[in-house]
């Protein structure tokens, strides 16, 4: 039996030296909660970006028994891995709430996870408790770095091509009408690789602040799950099952009963849908937000928020009683603040 790669309490790895001196050079400063912010006004999404993903981290998932061991741990089947997409899933509790959203993705016998830095040391210590003889190690990757990219890249113009793992962003679900045009790509690279991909393209693109990619995000209709978030939400109240994040037809997982039975045995009560803040508005994850004229009432909660200078405030939140028309809520913490609703891109049953 393999010896786990990592044993330490903590996961979490420090940005790598080279990525952050890089970021650095291009006048960026990394914030709270590892985001990349860079001094430029930028009110919408130009036509060419690329953003550095310095919120999320890579994981390594190696031995002979990762691809059995992992099938029994997530919501997602293992077997759908392909080689031009990543696998979108998430991992539960045995009350069947969602501890981690993730990507997956294959490359040399090994599996990589690409998920938001806060729930790292969590997640890899829950599924150490698993382990017990399966032939199976995990480790972090700083040594990789995570980009969106509106332009696809040919992975032969880098110098390790089995280090460059190129695919969608998001689940085909997500771009509704937008399905036949070319999708914004992941890119997950070498460090050395992205600071060339950037550099050769700098006169091109706009280099966005990591914030861009929690907006994207909620435009798709995503939910990443981060460690305030972490805990509070079945699979359907994010809407997993309705953008290939879960599957009904393998085997068990922690929370699998539960999850089958909400889909079986009724209508979901709650789902996500996405919002916009009338106003400028510090948004905290996790917070409450009620209908509005019924400010004594809890109906909902903020999965995520995009909160930057000069750009509407947007978020993710999953709410009781959810109606797909337009729908106004307030935010708990501020209740003169309003939330109204925008369409996702997919339908919600």
């Amino acid at each position: 039996m393999s010896e786990l790669a990592t044993t330490r309490d903590n996961y979490t790895s420090p940005m790598n030296r080279s990525w952050l001196a890089f970021l650095q050079s291009k006048s960026g400063e990394i914030g709270e909660s590892q985001r990349t912010v860079f001094p430029h006004f930028q009110q919408e999404i130009p036509d060419q970006y690329v953003i550095p993903c310095t919120q999320e981290s890579v994981i390594c998932f190696e031995g002979e028994d990762v691809e059995s061991f992992l099938q029994s741990q997530f919501t997602c089947n293992i077997n759908d891995l392909q080689d031009n997409k990543f696998l979108f899933g998430a991992y539960c509790n045995p009350k069947g709430r969602v501890l981690a959203t993730f990507r997956l993705f294959t490359m040399n016998g090994a599996i990589y996870m690409v998920c938001h830095h806060s729930i790292v040391t969590s997640l890899l210590e829950r599924l150490k408790m698993f382990v017990l003889r399966a032939d199976v190690a995990f480790r972090t990757r700083p040594d990789l770095a995570v980009m969106c990219h509106n332009k696809f890249t040919e992975p032969g113009r880098f110098s390790l091509l089995s280090w460059c793992k190129t695919g969608p962003a998001w689940p085909k679900e997500c771009y509704g009408d937008l399905e036949s045009t070319q999708p914004a790509q992941l890119i997950v690279l070498p460090v050395s690789d992205a600071i060339q991909l950037i550099e050769e393209s700098e006169e091109d693109i706009t280099l966005l602040d990591s914030d861009y990619w929690n907006l994207l995000q909620i435009r798709h209709g995503v939910a990443s799950i981060t460690e305030s978030a972490s805990g509070l939400f079945t699979p359907q109240n994010l809407n997993l099952d309705l953008i290939s994040g879960v599957s009904f037809s393998k085997g068990c997982y922690p929370g699998q009963e539960i999850v089958a039975r909400l889909r079986y045995l009724g209508r979901v009560k709650q789902r996500l849908l996405r919002g916009r803040f009338q106003d400028e508005c510090e948004v905290r994850v996790g917070g409450s937000v009620t209908l509005l004229d019924t400010t004594d009432s809890k109906a909902g909660v903020i999965v995520n928020a995009s909160v930057m200078e000069g750009v509407t405030t947007e978020c993710l939140l999953s709410v009781y009683g959810f109606l797909e028309a337009e729908t106004i809520y307030c935010y708990s913490a501020q209740p003169s603040k309003q939330i109204t609703t925008l369409p996702l891109p997919y339908p919600l049953q």
